[in-house]
């Protein structure tokens, strides 16, 4: 009877400790709360401070085209109210949200080009929040468009190390994402065209994509899967992220129910498909969750339609140029679809804070896509058309400089 008292005791304290650990664990957790906004200053020169209880690293950076301001932050507790504000001075408006898993963005829209002066931390005293001050200068256009850059940490709290691991080589890094795996097999070809998988041939394709990529010595490759395994659209998305990528480009092949169809086709992302073709494609493609059991569409509708405009303002842009980029000199090395430029809303692209496409290199429903696909020589054309875009694509675009 002692022995077992004594064993209720320790089991209890025990229980006690670890309900102790866990709530501190909790708080210790707990995001950074931005509690407000203040935006001094006049059409010239503007500072825009926030007050954030706790600490949190951010980044701060200019995107044209619509000109802004772009500040990510560790992920934050917004406490300041729904999506977004008016602003003023310079500042036409700002808006904010969940980024992504771990980030927080806020988005500044401007009146006139500015010049990011300055951007520091002021240490909250006396319980007081601290403050992450930002100050902006008008400048012309062309010196706007001169000084953009890709985005660089300022500490407040040490960010992760991944950013100056990936980046210490001087190389952009391209996320390669074999579309389906596991048992998730994509499209199949059919009998009459040896009954192939999607994503055998997405990932044969893409080892060779990354070789020729590599081998020109400018870029770092990862891919989001290099065997038969079945990932979930976030976490492919997310490997884009974790790893600071600078482009973000998705390998399919496609099927129709005319055995006519052939030909290679880009997409980018849009919340509304660019015709019925693209939307049926974009719903299929995106059951590869629901397949799995989990369901996408998880997140508060507030979070989802800050997430999505955040998005779609900071990436189709670079997105589309990229696509541009790519659709001519695809052209030039395989067949593609007589509008080979569409758009769709694939949630492979939706997730992610880097430019990104997603190719579908022919048609499996196809014999001869169908064949071509399966050869190493297809690969190596579609390879070294992704080669020559990307080069063009970094040349001239500062935002990755």
């Amino acid at each position: 009877m002692v022995k077992y008292k004594l064993f209720l005791s320790f089991k209890y304290i025990f229980a006690a400790l670890l309900f102790l650990a866990m709530t501190t664990t909790q708080l210790l957790s707990a995001p950074a709360e931005v509690t407000s906004v203040r935006i001094g200053g006049d059409n010239t020169n503007t500072r825009f401070v926030l007050d954030v209880n706790g600490t949190t690293a951010f980044r701060a950076f200019s995107l044209a085209n619509p000109n802004r301001i772009v500040i990510d932050l560790d992920e934050v507790s917004w406490k300041i109210g729904p999506g977004g504000a008016k602003g003023k001075a310079l500042i036409n408006n700002y808006r904010y949200g969940l980024y992504m898993p771990g980030t927080s963005r806020l988005v500044l829209d401007l009146k006139s080009p500015v010049k990011i002066t300055n951007a520091f931390t002021i240490k909250g005293k006396d319980n007081k929040p601290n403050r992450l001050v930002f100050d902006f200068t008008k400048v012309s256009q062309a010196d706007f468009t001169k000084n953009i850059s890709k985005p660089k940490a300022a500490a407040v709290a040490s960010r992760s190390s991944r950013e100056v691991i990936s980046k210490s080589s001087g190389k952009k890094t391209i996320v390669l994402d074999p579309g389906h795996g596991g048992h998730d097999p994509g499209n199949l070809g059919g009998v009459k065209v040896n009954g192939i998988s999607e994503k055998n041939v997405t990932i044969s394709a893409a080892k060779n994509i990354k070789k020729i990529l590599e081998a020109s010595g400018r870029y770092n490759v990862i891919m989001t899967r290099d065997r038969d395994i079945f990932l979930k659209l976030r976490e492919r998305s997310l490997v884009a992220h974790r790893n600071n990528a600078d482009l973000f480009i998705s390998i399919h092949a496609d099927a129709f129910r005319s055995s006519t169809v052939r030909g290679a086709t880009i997409y980018t992302l849009t919340e509304k498909a660019s015709d019925r073709e693209a939307a049926i494609l974009a719903a299929r493609e995106n059951k590869s969750d629901i397949i799995a059991g989990v369901d996408l569409e998880d997140e508060p509708d507030l979070v989802q339609n800050i997430l999505i405009d955040l998005v779609k303002q900071e990436t189709m842009n670079l997105s589309n140029r990229f696509a541009g980029e790519l659709a001519p000199e695809l052209k030039k090395a395989i067949m593609v679809r007589k509008r080979s430029l569409r758009s769709a809303g694939f949630a492979v692209l939706k997730g992610i804070d880097v430019p990104s496409v997603l190719i579908e290199m022919g048609y499996l429903t196809n014999r001869t896509d169908a064949t071509l696909l399966m050869q190493k020589e297809t690969h190596d054309k579609i390879g070294n058309a992704i080669l020559r875009a990307t080069d063009k694509y970094f040349q001239k675009n500062f935002a990755f400089n």
